[in-house]
């Protein structure tokens, strides 16, 4: 079944209105609005949000319309279940903590990094080695999970740096000795 015909189901906790291209969804977790493009169409009806494109011979229509139906049902899960990222740092020294609303990362660095939270996010620390990010917008939780990782990330040799739950990279052999 093609994406853009897909039709989503509205969870029974979860309350969504459409109003002037503005798609608002209200659930125990939050709430999140999310701007609709003129190119889509957008449904509401017995329970299911459709998604079409509003031309269904432009490609542009086509393509957004996948986009706007995969953002709906990341917003739908994010306002029922938060959206939940672990990043686990390995290393020597490798440390994280947080104070007030920064996260201080202790990364081999002469300096400490340190990263704004945003109101939106919930992150905490669980061993000092573990970065747990939770919120409801699927974007702005992956973009800081991403920001965090960008600063060392994992590095293919020794295995260190910055991972996600469960990644695993292969370790290249070091150069041989003559």
């Amino acid at each position: 079944m093609s994406l853009r015909r897909k039709r989503i189901t509205i969870p029974p906790k979860v309350n969504v209105t459409f109003n002037k291209s503005i798609l608002k969804f209200e659930g125990p977790k939050g709430n999140l609005e999310l701007k609709i493009p003129n190119l889509v169409l957008i449904d509401i009806q017995d329970g299911f949000i459709n998604v079409n494109p509003e031309n269904p011979s432009l490609k542009k229509s086509k393509s957004l319309a996948g986009l706007i139906c995969k953002e709906v049902a990341n917003s739908l899960t994010g306002v029922l279940n938060n959206i939940e990222y672990r990043l686990q740092l390995r290393g020597v020294g490798y440390r994280a903590q947080i104070k007030g609303k920064q996260l201080e990362l202790s990364l081999g660095y002469s300096h400490p990094n340190i990263i704004e939270i945003s109101p939106e996010l919930n992150v905490s620390v669980q061993a000092n080695t573990e970065i747990i990010i939770e919120g409801v917008n699927k974007n702005f939780v992956g973009q800081l999970a991403a920001e965090i990782r960008r600063l060392r990330p994992p590095e293919p040799y020794k295995g260190k740096g910055v991972f996600y739950k469960g990644e695993t990279i292969l370790l290249k052999p070091g150069k041989s000795g003559k």
